[in-house]
């Protein structure tokens, strides 16, 4: 199964899932049906919780994949354009050796041609011939000879070490052309890949749109399940105290009526659930809840105690630091892969965070300071066991910004 087919097939099955807990918001008659309904809201939100912080790994983990692919087809460029003036640079040189080979053939000829040549004054009429002639003695013929063939010898060979000069220069060409054509193959697959991921990432900022809809959906059906809850809890308490009431005016004596109210149920009070139970932030309308915020509930020394110190519109129960952008999401913040200064940027496990990874489970979170969008890079300070001071401020400036997860005020 190929790479895009297996991640396209796992954000339908999100997507399907999310529809599958999509539930109508329902009047409950009683408060302990209310309660239930409560319940079954906050675990379908908690499972849709998941899966938002599923995807935000997903598209994290793409948009990684789509730095690289960028920097590979801008490395293949860079080979291209070596290519090409190599090339230009190989054909440069072949003219000129063919101008050479030209202009030797030229002389060769001509030498051939003297050689041949007719003097009207000598012996024999020919220059090669009179040259060997005109020998003073046996050993000065060979000598001429000798001196013919080497002038004609040297001639042919400067030719064929031109001529090779030639041929191995069109060999290298050639084999230029072959690696450039090889480059601009790996670059159009590349653009191919490159394509894809841009395509997969799409739909997985599809699969947390829908998923984050959902949840504001949940939050709406919370509040009304709330609403029934309370109407439900008053309307029994107010028919406790009537049966009360009717009781002991049904009384015959004061006694027998005192004696009614003892056992006469009292209104009982119901606990609302809680809001912070399992880490469950506070849902209210589609306004920014960030549930109990009062205070710092964090570790002292842990990466979650610091951003909430500097940062102190944040939940109290957010969880980790992993876990911050689907609980910020749940609690109506806005949450995205925009940098921004005064943001909280929350990392996912294993994430690098500049020359070091977070934790592989907990993740980890830092608040922004700054934004340098032509660098891509952002300051951030941060607190955490790890550092020479855990409370902080420990100060980092980390680049690829558009990696991470940004939780906005």
């Amino acid at each position: 199964m190929s790479f895009k087919k297996t991640i396209t097939t796992t954000i339908a099955l999100g997507l399907l899932t999310a529809s599958v807990l999509s539930t109508n918001v329902v009047s409950a008659a009683t408060s302990s049906e209310a309660q239930e309904a409560i319940t079954a809201n906050k675990n379908a939100t908690n499972d849709l919780l998941k899966q938002i912080e599923s995807a935000n790994t997903e598209v994290i983990g793409l948009d990684q994949k789509i730095s690289t692919n960028a920097s590979k087809i801008a490395d293949q460029e860079a080979a291209i354009t070596k290519a090409n003036n190599q090339i230009e640079s190989l054909s440069g040189q072949i003219t000129d050796a063919q101008k050479e080979v030209s202009k030797r053939t030229v002389v060769l000829k001509k030498q051939l041609v003297t050689l041949q040549e007719k003097s009207g004054d000598a012996v024999s009429g020919n220059v090669y011939v009179d040259f060997l002639l005109n020998s003073n003695d046996l050993s000065d013929l060979v000598s001429r000879s000798f001196t013919i063939n080497k002038l004609n010898q040297a001639s042919k060979e400067a030719l064929d070490d031109v001529n090779s000069a030639k041929a191995k220069l069109s060999g290298l060409k050639t084999e230029q052309e072959n690696t450039k054509a090889s480059l601009v193959a790996t670059k159009t697959d590349l653009e191919k890949q490159k394509a894809n991921l841009e395509s997969l990432k799409s739909e997985a900022d599809q699969k947390q749109t829908a998923l984050s809809q959902k949840i504001n959906d949940n939050k709406d059906e919370l509040t009304a399940l709330q609403a029934d809850f309370d109407k439900a809890s008053t309307e029994e308490a107010d028919a406790a105290a009537k049966k009360a009431a009717d009781d002991a005016n049904n009384a015959n004596n004061a006694n027998n009526a005192n004696n009614a109210k003892k056992d006469t149920p009292q209104p009982t009070s119901i606990d609302t659930p809680s809001d912070n139970k399992g880490g469950t932030s506070v849902f209210g309308g589609s306004g920014k809840v960030a549930g109990n915020s009062a205070g710092n509930s964090y570790a002292w020394g842990q990466c979650t105690w610091y951003v909430k110190s500097v940062a102190p519109w944040a939940g109290n129960n957010w969880g980790n630091g992993a876990q911050w952008g689907a609980s910020a999401a749940a609690a109506g913040f806005t949450v995205n892969h925009i940098p921004a200064a005064g943001a909280i940027v929350s990392f996912a496990g294993g994430q690098m965070v500049g020359s070091w990874a977070a934790d592989g489970t907990y993740g980890h979170v830092a608040y922004v300071q700054s934004y340098d969008a032509a660098a891509g890079t952002i300051t951030i300070t941060q607190g955490g066991m790890g550092f020479s001071n855990p409370a902080g401020p420990n100060t980092q400036t980390i680049s690829n910004a558009g990696a991470f997860t940004y939780i906005h005020n």
